[in-house]
């Protein structure tokens, strides 16, 4: 999942995957608010999850570009969680 997620960083942003550091902060990748809300429409479009304003409500949990993958994917597999299953025909 992590490979997913800065594979569409990295497109929207117009850069490497490769420089999508961990360490790095959104600072440094020059990534603004309005950046990661478009970021994060792409995820959630991918991943059929809505989890934009519960990253927002966890803004000072994000440091550096790890954090904010991490709280991605735990969103992402917390709503997965909470779905009921499809009933196929």
């Amino acid at each position: 999942m992590k490979k997913d997620i800065i594979a569409i960083m990295a497109e929207y942003l117009d850069i490497s995957p490769d420089e999508l550091a961990d360490y790095k902060t959104l600072e440094n990748l020059n990534i603004d608010s309005l950046d990661l809300a478009e970021i994060m429409f792409e995820i959630e479009e991918k991943y059929d999850v809505e989890i934009m304003f519960e990253l927002q409500s966890h803004k000072n949990e994000m440091g550096n570009l790890g954090d904010v993958l991490r709280l991605i994917e735990a969103l992402i597999v917390q709503h997965k969680a909470s779905k009921p299953a499809e009933n196929g025909a």
